[in-house]
């Protein structure tokens, strides 16, 4: 018998490729997934990066606009210091021209004026216009002689009528003197029996100004420039009023300047220069490289996968959340160390009464009253901020009854100004309720505290419908606003006047008008100075628009 050869047997061919499509299977599958955690992750560095730097742009211009508004405050304080010089002298030339004894008395006075402040260059009257008498005459012998009216000088004779028309303190440069270099003149006319008698002016030397306000404290980042109503340069980089300012105005009898400060580069741009978020940077980058190292060791684990994309995902949430409260917590954790300031200042002013001068007890009233202001600034801020996240009140709600809370609110202060509130026919309207008693709050407080001084305050408060719009008119009988300023009133921080006429934040208007918006509505002013204002309150009809 042959026997048969034996042969070896052949791997199963299917099964070979079956494992070889498996494991490439597995590949792509592990790379997709670790493809989709980089996108994941990608994505969320974008997110959170841009609300990191919008925090950061939020907490930059909120720094650079304390810095922009204490030098405002210092800039305008030494213009008005002396400004106040110039009136002085009106008075004394007056009097002085009256009594014939000018031209010997004005020396020692003008003296007394030139070391009541630093930067006098000259001082001058000029009867009929024409300068006649100037202190010191060494240095300023070109100034003698000089026709104010006929000065064909650019500005100089426009000043002088300015002066005659306003009759109050005009400015005029910084302008190139007659006597050599830089020079701010103001100048105020001087009045005889039945006409002008002529005029007086005070130069100044417009360094000695700026000296004042050091203008050498502007962190390196920031560049500013102060300019003129008319566009001129007084100080720093006019490219500053070209990046976005924050732009502070400082008034003047026949005018105003504006101190302009915004960063070298770009707001954006010195948040992604800022510690912090280089700092965030990292973290992120270091949690990045953490994911994907997990992911990719446990690709092949699907619930283990699933129970780091969970916590992935809560550490994101979490961190958002942390994010948006960063504003509102920064108010918020300063009221606490304020209330300690206030109590232990009146318990100090408790404990030493009676042993302390006036003086000293002066000083601690004004901690009190300083911490009850910041107080009421903390609160105003953390209000603005969490407008946007405090949840809307969907419903029907009776103006009227909103309008009656708001005067229980304020039933003190109307009485104590004797003024008088009264109400129309009101409508039902889709809002929420606390915040339309807030509107009405800031709104009738507002008609109260800027009454006329000659006139009992008269506060009348109705409702109309027009364009789809539920429309609430509180008209008032108070000062009025000035047509200029009736868009910056409602700007976050935005003063008319000083603290010590009409106390408060300057935040009253801007809250309302973002309550009105979030409402789905706007706010409008009319006003006549000296006559009153009409604040109306626009909302949207239930019929025309749902409520959001």
């Amino acid at each position: 018998m042959t026997a048969e050869p034996l042969t070896a047997p052949r791997p199963p061919v299917p099964a070979v490729l079956r494992r070889l499509i498996a494991g490439g299977q597995r590949i792509w599958k592990a790379a997709a997934v670790q493809a989709a955690v980089t996108l994941v992750l990608a994505l969320a560095y974008l997110w959170m990066g841009d609300v990191y730097i919008r925090v950061l742009v939020a907490e930059h211009r909120a720094n650079a606009a304390l810095t922009a508004s204490s030098m405002a405050s210092t800039l305008s304080s030494a213009l008005n210091e002396r400004l106040a010089l110039v009136r002085g002298l009106t008075a004394f030339v007056e009097v002085a021209a009256a009594a014939g004894s000018l031209t010997d008395q004005f020396p020692r006075y003008a003296e007394g004026l030139r070391r009541s402040v630093v930067g006098v260059r000259n001082i001058s009257a000029a009867p009929d216009f024409v300068v006649r008498i100037v202190y010191p005459v060494e240095g300023n012998e070109k100034v003698l002689g000089n026709d104010l009216l006929k000065d064909a000088r650019p500005g100089f004779a426009e000043t002088v009528q300015r002066a005659i028309i306003s009759r109050d303190v005009t400015i005029h440069g910084p302008v190139t003197l007659l006597q050599g270099g830089q020079g701010l003149i103001a100048r105020q006319i001087v009045y005889g029996p039945g006409k002008p008698w002529g005029a007086v002016g005070l130069v100044f030397d417009v360094g000695a100004i700026l000296g004042e306000v050091r203008f050498d404290r502007v962190p390196p980042h920031l560049g500013f420039a102060v300019v003129t109503d008319s566009g001129q340069q007084v100080a720093g980089d006019v490219l500053a009023l070209k990046g976005d300012p924050l732009l502070e105005r400082i008034n003047l009898p026949d005018g105003h300047w504006e101190l302009a400060m915004a960063p070298r580069t770009s707001w954006e741009g010195l948040a992604y220069a800022d510690a912090t978020f280089r700092g965030f940077q990292a973290a992120f980058l270091l949690l990045a490289l953490l994911i994907e190292a997990l992911t990719f060791m446990a690709v092949s684990r699907r619930y283990t996968l699933e129970r780091q994309v969970d916590l992935r995902t809560a550490e994101l949430g979490r961190a958002k959340n942390e994010l948006e409260q960063f504003a509102y917590a920064t108010a918020h954790d300063l009221q606490e160390p304020l209330r300690a300031i206030a109590s232990y200042a009146q318990l100090l002013e408790k404990q030493q009464r009676g042993k302390l001068d006036e003086e000293s007890a002066g000083f601690i009233r004004e901690i009190v009253d300083g911490a009850g202001r910041l107080k009421m600034l903390l609160r105003d801020v953390q209000l603005f901020l969490a407008e946007d996240r405090v949840p809307l009140g969907c419903g029907t709600v009776e103006a009227g009854d909103a309008l009656q809370a708001a005067l229980t609110a304020l039933k003190r202060r109307i009485a104590d100004a004797g003024a008088t509130v009264t109400v129309g026919e009101l409508p039902a309207v889709q809002a929420d309720e606390r915040r339309l008693r807030e509107i009405f709050i800031v709104l009738v407080a507002n008609a109260v505290e800027y009454r006329h001084p000659y006139r009992a305050a008269e506060v009348h408060v109705s409702g109309r419908r027009i364009d789809g719009y539920d429309v609430i008119d509180v008209r008032d009988n108070g000062i009025g606003i000035e047509p200029r300023y009736r868009d910056q009133i409602f700007e976050v921080f935005r003063r008319l006047h000083s603290r010590d006429e009409h106390p408060g934040t300057g935040m009253g208007l801007a809250i309302a008008r973002k309550m009105v918006e979030r409402l789905g509505g706007r706010i409008t002013v009319v006003s006549s100075p000296g006559v009153g204002s009409t604040f109306s309150i626009h909302l949207p009809h239930p019929a025309f628009r749902g409520f959001p």
